[in-house]
């Protein structure tokens, strides 16, 4: 039986490209914003996350050699989102090989997290 206080995994719609935000409900917590980076990862974000994400997204688009790194610890979930930055965009660590986000697919994500 599903946990209630889960909420349900999205299935994607296949004709929609990676990455997409997307709101979603979760039973304690409100509205979400769901950042969907590929079939098998997303990233569930209180709005204050996701508007914080979107900052952090906007400041490396913008001057990638400020930072080398954004960490993020949403409480909408167990794991956390954290990512290396370098002139070629932003590697999102899986926990296996890193999900590699080009600097369009930052500024796309930092737009949709801000208005979603």
């Amino acid at each position: 039986m599903p946990d209630p206080l889960v909420p349900a995994p999205l299935v994607p719609d296949p004709g929609v490209p990676y990455p997409f935000v997307r709101r979603v409900s979760h039973r304690l917590l409100g509205d979400m914003l769901r950042m969907t980076l590929s079939a098998a990862l997303h990233y569930d974000l209180t709005l204050e996350e996701g508007r914080t994400l979107s900052r952090a997204f906007t400041a490396v688009a913008h001057d990638w050699r400020r930072t080398d790194f954004l960490y993020l610890s949403p409480v909408g979930m167990d794991g956390d989102f954290s990512a290396a930055v370098h002139a070629e965009g932003v590697d999102v660590d899986t926990g296996a090989a890193p999900h590699h986000l080009s600097w369009d697919d930052v500024r796309e994500l930092a737009e949709r997290l801000a208005t979603e």
